[in-house]
């Protein structure tokens, strides 16, 4: 089974598509969770806290010039997230 997620706005549309016996069929679910205007504070599991600290982060670094491209440019957000994350308690270092 394979899974597709769109998000547009507030509503989150899940299509999930499974194939057997010659066919394939396609289930759609949408979801109204308001993550796109929800504040941390009125965040209400960790995947939220998660989704609203890297749209904000994300929305931080709109004016900055990243080119997806490049890998120093990923890896450079890539760890702004982590770090952001950590930050507020969602991850942490762990000791080896």
């Amino acid at each position: 089974m394979k899974s597709e997620k769109i998000r547009n706005g507030s509503r989150l549309t899940t299509k999930l598509y499974s194939e057997g016996h010659g066919s394939t069929s396609e289930s759609v679910f949408l979801e109204i969770d308001n993550l796109d205007t929800k504040t941390i504070t009125e965040a209400e599991s960790n995947y939220e806290k998660t989704f609203i600290t890297v749209r904000d982060f994300l929305e931080e670094q709109k004016d900055e010039q990243h080119n997806l491209a490049s890998e120093a440019a990923r890896l450079s957000l890539t760890q702004g997230i982590a770090d952001i994350l950590r930050q507020i308690g969602l991850i942490r270092k762990e000791d080896k």
